[in-house]
């Protein structure tokens, strides 16, 4: 961040978007973070990993994967729990007309059950906690309300930090920096019909979501609750379940992420396997942020009916 910035504090719940000015200058973050990575499935290239010795990140590495190799071959078996599913429907159904859960499916094949984090597998390399970020207490085993109130909570947090560029000559530049990695801007039509601004945050899905495809079943999103959830002895959960048609609807199609190769292999990873210190290697790396940059840039040009628009009209 250059110093002829201006950093503005905004109340993002706030829809209106006012802002108040605070003119403190650059704010470096000193926090660390501590990372859980599965080691057992090859490294990935990950810049943040050399906080380790890498001989002894190798060492470890070999270690895990011979612990690997004496595991059963995987078994096909449906995370699905039909008798606690049936159960409970009475709660679910109470859920299952949300506007904001069918919004956020639109167009995907899903419905709510009961599953067993022991038979998720992962496509998540690692983990990542803050000593700073608040962590709400975990139901008990067999309390279904609150379950379902922790797997399928409200929206999550858009909170930003927005910075004014001053420097550029011919338009407006501002970066919105966030805590929250899946922060996005979304364009929404039916925001631009009611004559609202098109353009919105958003913080991520605030479901526990399960995909089963190819007869296996991930944990698409949720990773940190599952991991709470097994260390407190929680395994049958309340969640979102898409029945995907493809390895991207599952959303395991990043970089990042594990492959289809280690994931339909005879020993995939799986969601309980963070919790095994014999397969994840630890370590500290400096805390990220997400930066969303947008430049607005005007211009005046003639109308002679011809439209050069581009992509699709909003």
């Amino acid at each position: 961040m250059g110093t002829d910035e201006v950093v503005l504090l905004s109340n993002p719940s706030h829809q209106q978007g006012f802002f108040h000015a605070d003119y403190r200058g650059r704010v470096l973050s000193t926090n660390r973070v501590d990372v859980h990575e599965l080691i057992a499935w090859g490294l990935d290239e990950y810049p943040y990993r050399g906080g380790a010795r890498q001989k002894g990140v190798a060492r470890h590495a070999e270690r895990a994967q011979r612990r690997l190799a004496e595991r059963r071959s995987y078994a096909t078996c449906s995370a699905l729990l039909e008798e606690e599913t049936k159960r409970i429907e009475h709660l679910l159904f109470e859920h299952e007309s949300r506007s904001d859960l069918h919004e956020e499916y639109e167009g995907l094949n899903w419905k709510l059950g009961v599953v067993d984090l022991h038979r998720l597998l992962a496509f998540q390399r690692r983990l990542v906690f803050s000593a700073t970020s608040h962590r709400s207490a975990v139901p008990l085993r067999n309390d279904w309300s609150q379950l379902i109130s922790f797997t399928l909570g409200s929206r999550r947090d858009t909170k930003y930090r927005l910075v004014c560029h001053s420097n550029v000559v011919d338009g407006l530049e501002v970066s919105l920096y966030s805590a929250n990695p899946d922060l996005e801007l979304r364009l929404n039509s039916k925001m631009a019909q009611n004559d609202l601004p098109p353009i919105s945050l958003y913080g991520g899905s605030p479901f526990f979501e399960v995909a089963a495809f190819r007869d296996r079943w991930f944990l698409r999103d949720g990773y940190h609750r599952a991991y709470r959830l097994l260390q407190a002895g929680v395994h049958r959960i309340p969640a979102v379940i898409i029945y995907s048609r493809t390895i991207e609807e599952i959303g395991a199609a990043k970089p990042w992420f594990f492959g289809e190769g280690q994931l339909f292999s005879n020993r995939p990873p799986r969601v309980k396997d963070f919790l095994d210190e014999s397969l994840i290697l630890r370590y500290e790396r400096v805390a990220l942020q997400k930066v969303i940059r947008v430049r607005i840039e005007e211009s005046v040009q003639p109308f002679d009916g011809a439209d050069e628009r581009q992509g699709e009209c909003i």
